[in-house]
């Protein structure tokens, strides 16, 4: 394995370093329980010991006590390489044939590493050496488990407040539990399954997951046909709206309702009308200097598709609306659309979860779905696969298949599309009256081949090799299977291409 390198100003860093600071404190405390350090959720990491074993107040006192005193310690936090033999017979001492997999698949015989007093563990990802800035941290407790929260991109210095999300944590669950009912948690249990015999029947079984979901979805909007015909479809980058939408769309044909969907991002206002973003610290719709931010919704004409939305509920046609991304500006075409009585309008664009639409069209006229990627696989029991790597890996793959755009420019962009996640999409996703994930338990191993190919391309002289490294090793950490066997319809034919519907 070439050397990982370790940006420690990577936002991401602290996070790991955190979780890496808790996961000891775990041993040192409690040495007899398992830590779990799951998926991302409101501010933080979701951790347990185990859905049978709940963390009780005293114990989350002691945690908390313990990562503080780490945190204001002199011990060191030491980012070193270590030979692969001791951290194997460390991990044999304990039982952790999650962690002896991964270390095999690193296949070196030196590997990075971390090192705070007794505790000791592999490194797949930035962290840093500085305690100082690991002292913001808060640990509470939720549901069977804790959250392990620390600052964000919005607020770099301080923890935000608790803000619940009951609907996204439900869904997030549901799909832990289907997890836990394959035996796939993790990605040496993923390898155990696509390598073996079962392999294309769990590729199946997560097709027809999504299938199922879609047709609940699609229940639950005729059930509230015909007062609330608009239907609002939002989410992050790279989550597989728009094949969302178009499986949707035949569902509620399956209930004998036809769909007119137009896109949000028709509706951009004209490159001549948009104010670029000004030099930081900017407010919450600007972007980076000179550059036009098409994540605020300043840059969506609000009143021209609220109004059309209006007209095509009045009964009137309307000229479909259409941008061109080269010349910078927006058209009426020739082609007229009317909402028939057994149609759905389905809106699609980031902004649908947005409360200006329900405040302009009135709520019991709207319905808003959130879709996104939300991963439930760990590469260990102590190490994540992140939600937002998953959905990058997906744009690394689209973006230099079907846009023209190279690995190293879709990285250096990724910062600014996260940032405009946080400030315009996350903060409404609770508002939502159905959510999906996108996600496919089986597909890093098929995303694998193709985005190596594009990450290796990276020049080593770029800002953007260290986030490619740090990608390579998490995809050589998962088996790969033939995107043949990826079926027309799926949502990840929409970056694989092949996809069975037009775009």
């Amino acid at each position: 394995m070439e050397a990982l390198p370790n940006n420690n100003r990577h936002p991401s860093a602290v996070h790991a370093s955190l979780g890496y600071l808790l996961a000891a404190a775990v041993e040192e405390l409690f040495p007899d329980r398992a830590l779990f350090i799951e998926h991302s959720f409101i501010g933080g990491y979701y951790c347990h010991f185990g859905v049978d074993d709940p963390a009780t107040a005293d114990e989350l006192q002691a945690l908390t006590r313990c990562l503080d005193g780490y945190c204001g310690s002199e011990s060191p936090l030491e980012i070193i390489e270590v030979k692969a033999d001791d951290l194997r017979m460390r991990y044999r001492e304990r039982g952790r044939n999650d962690k002896l997999e991964i270390l095999q698949r690193l296949g070196s015989k030196v590997v990075p590493a971390a090192r705070f007093r007794h505790y000791l563990d592999y490194r797949i990802e930035p962290m840093t050496a500085d305690l100082r800035r690991l002292r913001h941290f808060s640990i509470d407790p939720y549901d069977h488990g804790f959250l392990l929260r620390f600052p964000s991109l919005l607020h770099p210095y301080t923890v935000p407040p608790l803000k619940d999300s009951p609907k996204l944590y439900q869904v997030i669950q549901q799909r832990e539990e289907w997890g836990r009912a394959l035996g796939v948690n993790n990605l040496c249990q993923l390898n155990e399954r696509l390598e073996g015999e079962q392999g294309r029947e769990l590729l199946w079984m997560a097709e027809a997951l999504h299938e199922k979901t879609i047709a609940r979805i699609a229940d639950g909007l005729c059930d509230n046909h015909p007062t609330r015909r608009v239907i609002f479809i939002s989410g992050p980058s790279s989550s597989g709206k728009t094949t969302f939408a178009k499986r949707l769309a035949i569902q509620l044909k399956v209930n004998l309702f036809d769909t007119l969907a137009i896109s949000m991002d028709d509706y951009f206002r004209d490159h001549a009308d948009m104010t670029p973003g000004p030099d930081p610290p900017a407010p919450p719709s600007a972007g980076p200097a000179g550059k036009l931010n098409f994540e605020s919704l300043d840059a969506v004409d609000v009143p021209r598709l609220v109004g059309n939305i209006q007209a095509l509920l009045a009964g009137q046609s309307i000229p479909r609306r259409q941008f061109f991304f080269k010349e910078g500006r927006g058209k009426d075409t020739n082609d007229m659309l009317r909402l028939g009585p057994d149609t759905f309008l389905i809106v699609e664009g980031i902004h649908g979860l947005n409360p200006v639409f329900p405040r302009e069209l009135g709520p019991d006229t709207v319905q808003r779905i959130y879709v996104s990627a939300i991963t439930q696989l760990n590469v260990d029991n102590e190490h994540r696969v992140s939600s937002s790597d998953n959905r990058l890996l997906r744009r690394l793959v689209r973006d230099a298949q079907f846009r023209g755009y190279s690995a190293e420019e879709t990285l250096l962009h990724w910062p600014e599309v996260r940032l405009g996640e946080e400030r315009h999409i996350f903060t409404h996703q609770e508002q939502a009256d159905f959510m999906f994930n996108s996600s496919l338990v089986y597909e890093l191993a098929v995303l694998r081949p193709l985005a190596e190919e594009v990450l290796r391309a990276v020049p080593e002289t770029s800002l953007a090799y260290p986030e490619a490294r740090r990608l390579l090793t998490l995809l050589s950490f998962v088996a790969t299977i033939d995107e043949g066997a990826v079926p027309g319809n799926s949502i990840l034919r929409e970056f694989l291409g092949g996809s069975a519907f037009e775009y």
